[in-house]
């Protein structure tokens, strides 16, 4: 019990941490998109490129509308530690009461589009903490490169997994299981000017 109590009262510490630097960035007329516990930083990010954004719609559009819950700006709960990332878009396949995060490993897809300067974690951080955490399936679309890479089927003790597929921007991404057989279609997705 003693080992629970320390765990929660870490998150709930962190959380208003979050909060009260949230305030303060705002108190001072800063205005940021994001902030997010990775490790030991905090990340606030200002804004994203409206590329960024236009992925984002591109692909919630195209998952079938018909069983699936896509959302955005939700933390994530992950297993194998107490941060809580905040992937671009979430697909999962039932809704969600309010106010409630996903676990990884419900997810049906994560999808993370890199930012010009923070894409190391995307590549790295994020796909360990995912795998680790049994998120089935880990899209990363790559806006620098003009490449999507789909990570399928965790290794949670290595924080890897086994397959990965990388197709270019113009070329459409298969093997997504929210898809349903169905592929997502790339040839509109921008590069960063």
């Amino acid at each position: 019990m003693g080992d629970s109590g320390s765990e929660l009262s870490t998150v709930e510490t962190r959380e208003k941490a979050l909060q009260q630097l949230a305030a303060f960035a705002e108190s001072k007329g800063f205005t940021f998109s994001k902030l997010e516990s990775l490790g030991d930083e905090i990340v606030m990010l200002a804004g994203t490129r409206w590329e960024h954004d236009d992925i984002i719609v591109q692909i919630r559009d195209q998952v079938p509308r018909d069983r699936r819950c896509k959302i955005t700006g939700v933390d994530l709960q992950l297993t194998s530690e107490p941060r809580e990332p905040i992937p671009d878009l979430v697909v999962v396949s039932e809704p969600l009461r309010p106010g409630a995060k996903p676990w990884a490993h419900e997810t049906e897809l994560l999808v993370e589009v890199v930012s010009q300067r923070n894409f190391r974690e995307d590549y790295e951080g994020k796909r360990v903490r995912y795998s680790m955490s049994g998120a089935p399936q880990y899209l990363l679309i790559d806006p620098r490169q003009g490449v999507c890479v789909l990570y399928s089927g965790p290794v949670k003790p290595e924080g890897t997994y086994a397959e990965v597929t990388t197709t270019t921007f113009g070329e459409p991404i298969r093997g997504l299981d929210c898809m349903d057989g169905g592929e997502i279609d790339t040839s509109e997705f921008l590069r960063y000017a």
